[in-house]
């Protein structure tokens, strides 16, 4: 309601869907995806960029991945570097090393749904992590 309240745009709307429907949807240009700025800051974009028209940039670090139950790895892809960053810190504390060590590197959503539609059944699987900032602000929302 608030960004509706900021920036009018007639004819449009905003509404959470999920995220292979609205990829659908903006790859058939009927929709648009803004990324979050403080994201595609974080992606290398200067700090005076439009988030409008970015690539929506996603946070990976390759040492993280987990094994599904058939032992094929998942890789968790993150909206916001520093859900990553903590995703990095906590395996570290359950299996030792030091979070330096791990490197998260960046990519974008149409990247990750390339290599995804690309892939061969052995290869790693993604797992598209919701931002944990926007969990807590639907929590709230619905707890009143």
């Amino acid at each position: 309601e608030k960004a509706k309240e900021n920036a009018p745009l007639p004819g449009m709307d905003i509404n959470p869907y999920p995220l292979g429907g609205i990829f659908r949807m903006w790859a058939e240009d009927s929709a648009v995806i803004i990324p979050n700025k403080k994201s595609i800051i974080q992606a290398g974009a200067p700090p005076m960029a439009n988030p409008m028209g970015q690539q929506v940039p996603l946070f990976a670090c390759m040492e993280i991945a987990q094994e599904d139950e058939n032992g094929k790895p998942v890789l968790p892809l993150f909206f916001e570097l520093e859900d990553a960053q903590n995703a990095v810190s906590q395996a570290v504390s359950f299996d030792g090393g030091k979070a330096e060590d791990f490197e998260v590197v960046g990519l974008n959503l149409p990247e990750a749904v390339s290599l995804l539609t690309n892939a061969k059944e052995e290869t790693t699987a993604f797992q598209f992590v919701p931002p944990k900032s926007s969990l807590e602000h639907i929590r709230d929302y619905l707890t009143g």
